[in-house]
């Protein structure tokens, strides 16, 4: 039945006839490989339907139309959803603007070093270029890249034939005629044909951790590259199986782990990989022109992995010192120097078991010895690596785990302690999906260990996203001799903390960095990833650089209209020391048209929010209760607040000017949480929030801030949200889980606090917020936020408190609060409580120093579709009327 389901089709008609799979594109293996790594098989415990907005399968009820029986096995994504051909397939536009961007200047520059050579040099570097992905997924990058360059190479080799190229090409060419015999009568065999095979041995180079993936990018390329009457190509050392992010990318990271040792060896690719230039040499001659050439090939390649053996077990000893301490000792005490001279002991032999069982599951992959042929050349690296690498955590949420098992029986809306009720009971009903949940968070925690130690600075900052490990890999990879890097990324690895350290190191050693960014908007970059999300088709150049203003951002374009029209425009270019002055960890803006600079620019004119000048006020971003660390001091199950307890908010909990929502993460009881609280204030480093506060104020109960009203603001949001500061004035006796942070206050009163209340709940700053957010507001994105610092005396300092005050005093807990800042207290009326929102963003306007122009462009490009017209006049009425104070 499955081989039937293979190869037979049924017509519209009822007719059975077979499958034309001529029709098959290479690309299509694309779609193929999405949906066999995508999709898993379940069985039904209910009859299934389709929700129709998220294509997740749910029970069926009402009319729904029943797609799954009950009983019935099916098949879905890692989300729980019917899985559709090709979500993540890299669009073909993206491929090819990497190509340009990346692919096509590292040819120009292959040429101009083969210009300076004599021919038969030059015929014998010919094939010297070298391209590679290293998350290759089924190819498609690769196969594209085979295109391009032998569309280049035939444009040289026409101006510029030599000879031991075209000699090496009409041998193949006869080879394959041969085998055709006399009675071909099909198409001359053409150079182009024929360099595609050659290219695709000599210069193509890709891994991925996944079998299959191997199995259908060798199977993309021998289809591509095919030529009439000539063998499949040898392609298994080219494309390999492996974990690219757990091992050794160059000898010089494994110098990294040995300094320190007590050795005086330093390992380099010329001494290191010496014994495998005899084999590398004589592969490089064949060109598989026959079978008895493709057999000579896998023995040389099996000569090659013995040759390079002892490298392989040193380069696994050493990515194994990074997780296990015992061979961490061993190797500081300088207990692998047969394997440093060459040799191998019995020792040595123990200590690459015990190696191999640390990294077992994990694949490791060591680039050295897996491509010895790109790391012996005089450019020690890749020309050019493209791709589009994962972007998922090394993690394994376990509510998402049962969403794709069980459809409806556990859904993400649920509230907190209705969710982990439910997983309760699942892990009673499902005890075999339990102990799968159980295998792969294990795999997941090795693989974090590993890549926690591994040679990624920033990896253990924020979610441990597989990205993070692969820029710098990337980097590592292309050679310091030019080489570029052409890569789809997230967004967040242009904003987050965790990537910062990459940042700065490209910023400052990288001759070009070339952003172009584009919003997912409708899916018209990825069909099934989230539309609102943003995504960077990033191009690095290693090098010295050619210009100062060497960073440079396009877009960001929301259509493909938009950016057929606009990515070939002139970019915004900066400096390093410009864009190192806007953020903490040298984060990029998203801007929304090329008139933004301008207002951003003015913007950042403002002292940042966390300015420690020793007199005006401080504030502090700091986190109550960890919804993890935290949970045995809360109540996650009762529906109704027990007598004595208090709310815990998370970020629904409140709303602009809406201090509370009436939707709780938790109940907790202050008689148990208040001493723990005041247990982390004493017990504070140097580090800590609290250090910048008297031993009398941090040893005082009764002066913790969730006793009094504080500004919490919501954690998860999105910059293209309604609004992406959320941010409220909270009650008293409230406390906050992580999902809501609150400002401390080293220096400052309640008018300070109304101000910056006032000033973070505006529009001006939150369309700055928006260049930078992406899904949270992290510390290190809040703290460089610019805040206008005006004098007390100032008149528009006096309206924004008065206005922000008043916004937020709006019952009876606020009511010390409001005295203190000299406000009334109550709820407002709808139309005065709009009048003052607009007012409020005036005045904040004229603190920034915008023109009105400047305003205008704010509500114009705030947030895409949005129907601005009414806020914006009524704000610029107050803007107007408020000049006089400015």
């Amino acid at each position: 039945p499955a081989l039937s389901a293979l190869i037979l089709d049924e017509t519209p008609e009822g007719d059975v006839g077979p499958i034309d799979f001529r029709s098959l594109g290479v690309r299509e293996f694309g779609t193929i490989y999405e949906g066999l790594l995508e999709s898993e098989l379940s069985v039904a415990e209910t009859d299934l339907a389709v929700q129709p907005r998220t294509g997740a399968y749910v029970p069926a009820s009402g009319n729904a139309e029943v797609v799954v029986r009950a009983g019935e096995v099916y098949l879905h994504n890692a989300s729980g959803a019917r899985k559709s051909s090709g979500a993540y397939y890299t669009k073909p536009f993206a491929v090819e603007h990497l190509l340009d961007a990346a692919l096509e200047p590292a040819l120009d520059d292959h040429f101009a070093r083969l210009d300076a050579l004599d021919d038969r040099t030059a015929a014998a570097r010919f094939f010297d270029f070298r391209v590679a992905d290293v998350a290759m997924g089924s190819g498609h990058f690769l196969v594209a890249a085979v295109d391009r360059i032998e569309r280049r190479f035939s444009n040289y080799l026409a101006k510029r034939p030599l000879a031991d190229v075209t000699n090496e090409l009409e041998r193949l060419r006869k080879s394959a005629l041969r085998q055709l015999g006399e009675d071909w009568v099909g198409e001359p065999l053409e150079d182009t044909q024929l360099l595609r095979r050659q290219i695709a041995r000599r210069c193509i180079y890709g891994v991925d951790v996944n079998p299959l993936a191997v199995e259908l990018a060798r199977l993309s390329i021998w289809i591509h590259t095919f030529v009439p009457g000539l063998p499949l190509s040898f392609l298994d050392q080219n494309l390999v199986v492996g974990n690219s992010l757990v091992g050794i990318a160059t000898f010089d990271e494994a110098n990294e782990i040995l300094a320190g040792t007590g050795d005086l060896f330093s390992i380099t690719a010329a001494e290191r990989l010496a014994r495998a230039r005899e084999p590398l040499e004589k592969l490089a001659k064949l060109a598989d022109a026959t079978a008895a050439e493709v057999a000579q090939a896998k023995e040389l390649y099996r000569e090659l992995k013995e040759r390079t053996r002892l490298e392989a077990g040193l380069l696994t000893i050493l990515t194994a010192s990074r997780i296990d301490k015992e061979i961490r000792q061993a190797v500081d005490q300088g207990q692998i120097a047969t394997l440093l001279q060459g040799e191998g002991d019995v020792f040595t032999d123990t200590l690459l078991r015990r190696a191999e069982e640390a990294l077992s599951g994990l694949h490791p992959l060591h680039f050295p010895v897996a491509f010895p042929q790109v790391f012996l050349g005089e450019r020690g690296g890749f020309d050019v690596i493209i791709g589009n690498p994962p972007w998922q955590e090394a993690t394994v949420e376990e509510d998402m785990f049962w969403a794709r098992y069980v459809p409806g029986g556990f859904r993400r809306a649920l509230s907190q302690r209705e969710l982990e009720a439910a997983k309760v009971d699942l892990r009673r009903r499902h005890p075999d999906l339990f102990a799968l949940y159980k295998k792969e968070d294990s795999e997941a925690e090795a693989l974090r260990r590993a890549l926690n130690a591994g040679a990624y600075p920033g990896m253990g900052t924020g979610d441990p996203d597989l990205y993070k490990a692969f820029i710098w890999r990337f980097w590592d990879l292309a050679s310091p001799l030019g080489g570029r890097i052409g890569v789809v990324l997230p967004r967040s690895a242009l904003v987050a903390r965790g990537s910062g350290d990459f940042r700065q190191t490209i910023f400052a050693e990288a001759a070009t960095v070339e952003i172009t960014m584009l919003v997912n908007a409708r899916g018209w970059v990825f069909d099934e990833a989230e539309h609102r999300y943003t995504i960077g088709l990033i191009m690095i150049e290693r090098g010295k650089p050619r210009d100062p203003a060497k960073i440079r951002l396009r877009g960001p374009f929301t259509t493909l209209a938009r950016f057929v029209a606009g990515h070939l425009k002139p970019p915004a270019a900066f400096t390093p020391e410009e864009v190192n002055s806007w953020t903490d960890s040298a984060s990029l803006p998203l801007l929304p048209t090329d008139g933004s600079l301008e207002v951003f620019a003015q913007l950042r004119k403002a002292p940042r929010l966390d300015l420690d000048d020793g007199h005006s006020w401080r504030a502090r971003p700091h986190a109550e209760l960890h919804a993890t660390n935290d949970k045995p001091l809360m109540d996650l199950e009762s529906v109704d607040c027990p007598e004595g307890f208090w709310p815990v908010y998370k970020g629904e909990s409140f709303d602009l000017w809406t201090p509370d929502t009436g939707t709780y993460y938790a109940w907790a009881d202050p008689d148990k949480v208040l001493p723990v609280l005041q247990q982390k204030r004493v017990r504070r480093g140097r580090r800590s929030v609290f250090a910048e506060f008297d031993d009398r104020w941090r040893s005082d109960q009764q002066k913790l801030p969730c006793l009094r009203p504080r500004i919490a603001f919501r954690d998860v949001t999105k910059r293209d949200n309604q609004r992406t500061i959320i941010i409220a004035l909270v009650p008293p006796n409230v406390l906050l889980a992580n999902q809501a942070p609150y400002l401390l206050w080293p220096r400052g009163d309640e008018c300070d606090e109304a101000f910056l209340l006032g000033v973070l709940s505006s529009i001006p700053l939150d369309w700055y917020a928006r260049r930078f957010v992406e899904t949270h507001v992290n510390f290190f994105i809040l703290n460089p936020f610019p805040v206008p610092r005006p004098d007390r005396e100032h008149p528009l300092w006096r309206r924004v408190v008065n206005l922000a005050g008043r916004l937020a005093a709006l019952d009876v807990r606020f009511a010390e609060w409001a005295e203190a800042v000299g406000v009334k207290l109550g709820p407002l009326a709808a139309d005065e409580k709009e009048d003052m929102i607009h007012e409020l963003d005036a005045a904040v306007a004229h603190l920034y120093g915008l023109a009105e122009s400047h305003l205008v462009h704010i509500f114009e490009t705030f947030h895409e579709g949005w129907d601005y017209g009414y806020r914006l006049d009524a704000t610029l009425k107050h803007f107007r009327n408020l000049r006089r104070l400015a």
